[in-house]
């Protein structure tokens, strides 16, 4: 799409205006672009460099448009017009901006990795939100950072955000206000309220319908903390709460149904004794029912209740992934023969001495040694299919990144690699710079998309520098890879002594779109330092040992991704605790599918007879989903409406298992449909 667009060189930025009305399709290249205001309207695409480009002028999206696109953009602000419908469109890879709706009407819009941006939708006088698909939002420092207010005559809902970093607000996080419904999975916090300008608490909503929060963590470690929630809905479900702040205790509001089903930490106050507070392992293995224990099944009235909040019919299950063949530019004949190919590692290096990122034509480029870049460089190829690096031989990292930490550390730094297969060699990147153990290399926001890694010991390698925080890996695709990425700490970090500059973490990463087949691990994140919030969206596991190894992980998620043709001991593991949602499991000839002690799960299906949990007594939490195999350990937690092939004893709206034992809480009949990544009919 961007190689095939009408490209605008920045001398010409006062004609993008005219130039978009009369190709539709343009694209930008790597820099600053001047200019005046543009409007863009339907069919039409905007793409930026790979590098993001920075569009120094606002952008408003026309009213009643449809199938735009903008993508790889740093604009000054966009605007959403008031007036007929804008739906259908793609807004991706959007920097330090903020996305202002008033009175606009927006449907079934994605909006996908927005870095360091700002929403702020008010819909409270007219127009509406509806079905709107936010992946990987992140918000750093300003406040507020989220505004989504509607109104009773226009109702909003369906909207969903997958992934959500709410970083260091000055003063109030959020405000959500008359929204029909609203679904949050996947938040991690930290220091709400920092320069005390705010005095809410990091969620805040006001007349709210249907609320889903999943998969809930974080910590106000600041000197001003408020609490983390304070909420008015009619129904609200909160699943996996591991979220602390050291302020008063959070605030269920008058008229609010509630399921806390599962949580840490700081208490909450339930402040209406006429509505339902089902509150589900919060801090204790017990089930409590309006502050009482629930040993049996609910009243009638009680069940009734927590049905209608539970299921809701009127949604449809958001569409599987669809995954293209992954392009191999390289033949076996090929690669056979890559030793005798003429080397052109000189040649590559010296565009990336000259340009800062050297971009590659089509074709195939055989080196026999690294090519080295440093924060702010890079690589970008043609096309995954149409661009490779390969390895003369498989005894050198093909790119490395060699930046000198000797006298000054590095932080928010990044590298460019895109639209390229790289092959062979023993490592496709490694990271492992110099005086790492004297100062510290944070990456983030680094541009990894559209890479293919082949035939290597590890894809790419993190090794012991400082950390790895809020990238986004876009179709970032590992074939036959021993490892796909290893992230590798120092080894005599200890958690208890404080930080280092070797410690090795990886915090709030996305892995969006990507495919790993044939490898022997894909992930082996085996970090000391705990990792937060890492998430694989709509990605596709197949052929190999163990997708995802990972140690000291909170909070990790796996979203709408595919898991087949497993070989190993176990697919996901090895401790701790995972959140799954409408992921599907299928021909996986393991020993357990989690080797986990505590596992979330909604709306996914397990097909085979592979047991979900072995080594420990296990803790699952399991929601609207299809289990033909057995639970394996799993001794306690919660089911909710789940179909069980084997156990048709469990096939009810919710059942506890304490200790191995089981007891049905409602009489009702399981009828399993996702609830979460769902549209709102």
């Amino acid at each position: 799409m961007y190689f095939n667009a009408y490209l605008l060189p920045i001398e010409r930025a006062f004609e993008l205006q005219k130039v978009l009305d009369k190709y539709k399709t343009v694209r930008l290249e790597r820099g600053s672009y001047p200019g005046i205001p543009i409007v863009l309207k339907s069919g039409q695409q905007l793409i930026g460099h790979p590098s993001i480009t920075k569009l120094n002028v606002p952008i408003t999206i026309q009213a009643g448009s449809s199938k735009i696109r903008l993508q790889n953009i740093n604009p000054k602000t966009i605007k959403f017009e008031a007036g007929a419908p804008i739906t259908g469109n793609v807004f991706k890879s959007l920097q330090y901006t903020f996305l202002n709706c008033k009175d606009c009407t927006l449907e079934n819009n994605s909006f996908i990795n927005m870095d360091k941006c700002i929403v702020r939708f008010d819909c409270s006088n007219s127009g509406y939100f509806r079905n709107n698909k936010f992946v990987k939002l992140w918000s750093h420092t300003r406040s507020m950072q989220t505004v989504m207010k509607g109104n009773t005559a226009t109702p909003s809902y369906g909207n969903v955000v997958l992934w959500r970093n709410y970083l260091i607000p000055k003063g109030d996080a959020t405000d959500f206000e008359q929204l029909e419904s609203m679904t949050i999975v996947g938040i991690d916090a930290e220091s709400w309220n920092f320069q005390n300008q705010g005095t809410k608490p990091l969620l805040y909503m006001r007349n709210m319908g249907n609320v889903k929060i999943g998969s809930f963590s974080g910590l106000n470690h600041g000197k001003n903390p408020t609490p983390v929630f304070d909420i008015e809905a009619d129904n609200l479900w909160m699943m996996g709460k591991n979220i602390y702040s050291k302020s008063k205790k959070d605030i269920i509001r008058p008229g609010t149904n509630l399921l806390m089903l599962s949580g840490k930490h700081e208490e909450y106050t339930h402040e209406d004794n006429s509505s339902l507070n089902l509150m589900a392992y919060f801090k204790n293995k017990e089930v409590m029912l309006n502050n009482k224990k629930l040993t049996s099944k609910a009243s009638k009235g009680d069940q009734n209740t927590l049905k209608n909040l539970l299921m809701k019919e009127d949604v449809k299950t958001w569409e599987r992934p669809y995954f293209h063949k992954v392009p191999n530019p390289v033949s076996a004949d090929q690669m056979a023969a890559r030793s005798k190919k003429k080397d052109q590692s000189a040649m590559i290096q010296a565009m990336i001495d000259r340009d800062g990122i050297a971009e590659l034509e089509e074709g195939i480029y055989y080196i026999a040694k690294s090519l080295h870049i440093e924060v702010g460089q890079g690589i970008i190829g043609k096309g995954s299919g149409k661009t490779a690096v390969v390895g003369m031989t498989d005894d050198f990292p093909l790119i490395r990144a060699s930046d000198d930490l000797t006298k000054k550390g590095k932080t928010s730094a990044r590298y460019y690699l895109a639209h390229m297969t790289l092959q062979g060699g023993s490592e496709g990147f490694l990271v492992s710079p110099l005086g790492r153990e004297k100062n510290r290399l944070q990456i983030s926001s680094c541009t990894f998309k559209h890479l293919n890694f082949r035939n290597q010991k590890n894809g790419m390698h993190f090794d012991q520098f400082y950390g790895v925080d809020n990238n986004f890996f876009d179709n970032v695709n590992f074939i036959d890879c021993k490892i796909g990425i290893l992230q590798t700490p120092d080894p005599t970090f200890d958690v208890h002594k404080g930080e280092t500059t070797t410690m090795m973490y990886m915090d709030k990463n996305v892995f969006y779109k990507c495919q790993i087949i044939r490898c022997g691990v894909g992930f082996s994140l085996l970090s000391r330092r705990p990792n937060m919030l890492n998430a694989w969206i709509d990605c596709n596991f197949d052929s190999n040992g163990i997708s995802v190894d990972m140690e000291n992980s909170t909070n990790p998620i796996f979203a709408n991704c595919n898991f087949k043709n497993s070989k190993g001991e176990y697919i996901i593991g090895r401790e701790k605790s995972g959140s799954f949602y409408n992921c599907d499991f299928t021909n996986n000839s393991v020993i357990s599918v989690f080797k986990l002690q505590n596992a979330y799960i909604e709306g996914s299906r397990f097909y085979g007879t592979a047991r979900m949990f072995s080594k420990w007594p296990n803790t699952g939490f399991i929601a609207n989903s299809m289990i033909q195999g057995s639970l394996g350990t799993m001794k306690n937690g919660v089911l909710i409406n789940n179909s069980f092939t084997r156990i048709p004893s469990l096939n009810y709206y919710m059942v506890e298992m304490k200790d191995g034992k089981t007891t049905r809480m409602m009489d009702q009949k399981s009828n399993p449909k996702p609830q979460f990544l769902v549209w709102q009919k």
